[in-house]
């Protein structure tokens, strides 16, 4: 089974629009016989998803999807986890693509297991010594100091001069809304991630792993730079690295969200992020 994976095309942002397209001509062109969207399509209404969906109507093989967390952003108080797991998959169901979230995808012996994932700051920078509560917050010191109604992460006894001058902030944190904490939502996906993965491995034989977020602390990509480096800490979780190596059937794993191409290898499979950028759209191919 021919696998082409792809990842944020963030398709309703402006300079994403014309990669997409070249992306989704070329995808079509080559061909294979399964194609998936490991998160961050796009966002906003139902017929922004129609749209970009409908760009890979020529490819002739199923169409699977997972969420990404742009995928999940809301406005005036609608509930991200209701979009989560409701909204997108209406969407994806009636654009004849299979959402991962929802359950496996099963061809002849092999499985494609998917899931957004999320991140419980496990991958957190210690050398920032930024306490926990900003990330909780997604809000970095010195951004907290400059826009004002943070005042609850103070004291600052305990904040490094130094990490005043982190100033940028993570903008989930206006766009998503859970009325459960980032801990408690990573341990509930990751939950039915285990269950798709050992149901999974009841029923076939070599299984894909795909999670939007983060793995594995090895495709984590670092930076000298303070606000690029804070930002490490909502890349994913290691708790669903340690998930997929529970299960010795998975042959691959695939993330997106970081925008950068990493590899890393892991027992006997590679865990690959796509790489796509805002401008720049990447894509795998493999066979399981």
């Amino acid at each position: 089974m021919r696998i082409i994976v792809t990842s944020d095309l963030h398709y309703n942002i402006a300079r994403s629009k014309r990669p997409t397209r070249a992306l989704a001509e070329k995808i079509c062109r080559i061909g294979g016989d399964v194609l998936v969207f490991a998160g961050d399509t796009t966002g906003g209404p139902a017929s922004r998803f129609e749209e970009a969906f409908g760009l890979f109507e020529g490819f002739k093989g199923p169409r699977l999807a997972i969420a990404g967390n742009h995928d999940i952003w809301v406005t005036g108080g609608d509930d991200s986890l209701h979009r989560y797991e409701n909204e997108l998959r209406d969407i994806c169901s009636q654009n004849d693509v299979h959402y991962l979230d929802a359950e496996p995808f099963y061809a002849d012996d092999a499985a494609i297991v998917g899931n957004m994932g999320w991140y419980d700051f496990s991958f957190r920078p210690a050398r920032l010594q930024i306490p926990l509560r900003y990330y909780q917050a997604k809000v970095a010191p010195g951004a907290a100091e400059r826009l004002g109604g943070y005042q609850h992460l103070e004291p600052a006894d305990d904040v490094p001069r130094n990490a005043l001058e982190v100033t940028t902030r993570w903008m989930d944190g206006e766009r998503v809304n859970l009325a459960l904490s980032d801990v408690a939502f990573t341990h509930k996906l990751a939950e039915t991630f285990r269950r798709h993965l050992a149901e999974a491995s009841e029923r076939s034989e070599r299984i894909c792993a795909i999670v939007h977020h983060v793995p594995f602390a090895e495709l984590v990509p670092h930076s000298i730079l303070p606000n690029w480096e804070f930002a490490t800490a909502f890349h994913g979780s290691e708790l669903f690295g340690e998930i997929i190596l529970d299960f010795p059937k998975v042959r691959r794993v695939f993330c997106g969200h970081i925008h950068k191409e990493m590899r890393c290898r892991r027992g006997l499979f590679e865990a690959t992020s796509i790489g796509s950028t805002y401008k720049e759209k990447a894509y795998e191919i493999f066979d399981l």
